[in-house]
């Protein structure tokens, strides 16, 4: 398998480098949907992964902040833009982007490392004692990570501007597997501190597995930092005003983590798990299809060819939306049985259990908004413009903070959820608006995108009602069938409804003549 998707990598289309992303993020997910579950059966749902997740917080926060979503998407478009142009300065100008990156990333971690303990008293106001000296302590360890995955993003650029997608793919398997060897190996040994050394062993993996591949396709490193190379400057000009416009989930997270920690044992947890959960489809689906349309997008705008540029970009929406709404349909509607199924185990209580799963429905609600805004974002950072995103970004952020801390203060884990999801939407409908009328300006065939795109939407609601209407008669349909206090017979009638459900939208999507549908059919019927 591994060499057809070498082979099917050849030659560079967005939808054969969504396949790949997709494929291996779906792995990865399901690596980390055993991850999960792992901890929580293993350790339980309490003190303990309360700290894991909140020690988590910060060095994450810096890593997204900084790099993440913020200097790959400043570097990528210009490194592409020398790729084709010349490659040894390319490779200079990658060097540089590394060695500037990794030593600034390693002094902003040491001076989180000396700041650690305020840091952690105002991002965990509700822990106290031991609970805060074991969050500080492994706070710390983790500060090790964002410096890794500082250079390990890097080849991660240089991987996707070269449109090498696979072994990019590989690398978050790799960081899971070393989270779950330190949970089996380090774990009994070194306790909570054992979880730390195998997110740090993951870290390491993520990175080195990619050193060979970049290697192969031209990547040399240099031991210089050119500061007079006019590409730094283009850069950073597009590197600082997105570090403003913070990616809405990262601020979630924190806010969440900060509320959850006045609230009861384990909210922390849950709401994490819960995050992670709702995510599994965005990763597999939308931003695998926004990373691998990133550099032809990329590509188009430094062609002029915005003819180019709106086909792709209406494709890639449509791409998109085909598999996350009824996605998101099929998650709510069949929200307690994925919970059971995944978590109901262990230590992993029932009272736990409906928490989690409510809290896990309201955040599938924002999965449509999530799923769009990367995509817009990415089309205006293709076209080297950051202002707009930047300022879309920080009004939702606003709105982020103030609902879900209100919500949140009143209404518990479900306040913060509500709060994310309206601001994830809001976020979405805002991009798309400035990205429409900034299209507008120069491009003739927004209205072409306007009619395709609208009549698609219409058609896949449409199918989507249907699919969710299946399965839901189909749930009480086959209840009598199976006993459903046990983990198989909720396996079998969640399977059967839900299998029930997306042929309905199969079949409704390809009466109504929707491409993806046709596609998706005509590949059954060549396995069958």
């Amino acid at each position: 398998m591994f060499n057809k998707l070498k082979n099917l990598e050849q030659n560079f289309s967005v939808s054969k480098a969504a396949i790949i992303v997709g494929f291996f993020t779906l792995l990865s997910k399901l690596v980390g949907l055993v991850r999960d579950p792992l901890l929580a059966g293993k350790i339980g749902v309490g003190n303990t992964l309360d700290i894991y997740y909140a020690a988590f917080r910060i060095p994450d926060f810096i890593f997204n902040l900084l790099i993440l979503g913020t200097l790959s998407v400043a570097l990528i478009p210009i490194f592409t833009e020398w790729l084709t142009k010349d490659k040894d300065r390319a490779n200079r100008i990658a060097g540089s982007v590394l060695n500037i990156s990794v030593l600034g990333m390693g002094l902003v971690c040491l001076v989180m490392f000396m700041l650690s303990t305020p840091l952690t008293k105002f991002l965990v106001p509700g822990f106290s004692g031991e609970k805060l000296e074991r969050t500080v302590q492994l706070m710390r360890l983790f500060l090790l990570s964002p410096i890794i995955f500082t250079a390990s993003n890097i080849f991660t650029s240089y991987l996707t501007a070269s449109k090498k997608f696979l072994v990019l793919s590989i690398a978050p398997i790799m960081y899971n597997l070393g989270i779950i060897f330190g949970l089996f190996f380090f774990y009994p040994h070194f306790g909570l501190m054992g979880l730390g050394y195998g997110v740090i062993l993951g870290a390491l993996c993520h990175m080195l597995v990619q050193i060979p591949e970049a290697i192969r396709f031209g990547w040399r490193w240099h031991a210089v930092i050119d500061w007079r190379e006019p590409a730094l400057k283009k850069i950073a000009k597009l590197f600082i005003p997105r570090i403003i416009g913070m990616d809405i989930s990262q601020i979630s997270l924190i806010v969440g983590t900060t509320v959850g920690s006045i609230l009861a044992a384990g909210s922390v947890t849950i709401f994490n798990l819960a995050n992670n959960l709702q995510a599994a489809p965005l990763g597999v689906f939308a931003l695998s299809i926004s990373a691998a349309s990133f550099p032809l997008l990329s590509e188009h705008y430094a062609k002029r060819d915005n003819k180019a540029f709106v086909k792709t970009l209406g494709q890639n929406v449509m791409m998109v939306l085909f598999f996350i709404i009824p996605i998101s349909i099929l998650m709510i509607i069949f929200r307690a049985y994925i919970v059971r199924i995944i978590y109901g185990h262990g230590k992993f209580n029932w009272s736990d259990t409906v928490l989690m799963f409510t809290t896990f429905g309201i955040l599938s609600l924002s999965l449509i908004g999530q799923s769009l805004s990367p995509l817009f974002s990415r089309s205006f950072y293709a076209r080297q413009n950051t202002i707009i995103p930047v300022i879309v970004n920080l009004c939702s952020i606003v709105v982020d903070i103030i609902l879900a801390y209100v919500l949140g203060v009143n209404f518990g884990l479900i306040g913060i959820a509500s709060g994310f999801a309206i601001a994830c939407t809001l976020d979405a409908i805002l991009m798309f608006i400035f990205l429409r009328q900034f299209l507008h300006k120069d491009n003739a065939e927004l209205a072409e995108f306007d009619s395709e795109v609208g009549a698609f939407i219409f058609k896949i609601l449409a199918s989507s009602t249907v699919m969710g209407l299946v399965g839901y008669c189909a749930i009480y349909i086959f209840a009598p069938l199976v006993n459903t206090h046990t983990t198989l017979g909720i396996i079998i009638q969640s399977g059967l409804s839900v299998g029930a459900a997306l042929l309905a939208f199969l079949f409704v999507s390809y009466k109504l003549g929707i491409r993806q549908s046709r596609q998706v059919m005509d590949v059954v019927k060549r396995i069958f």
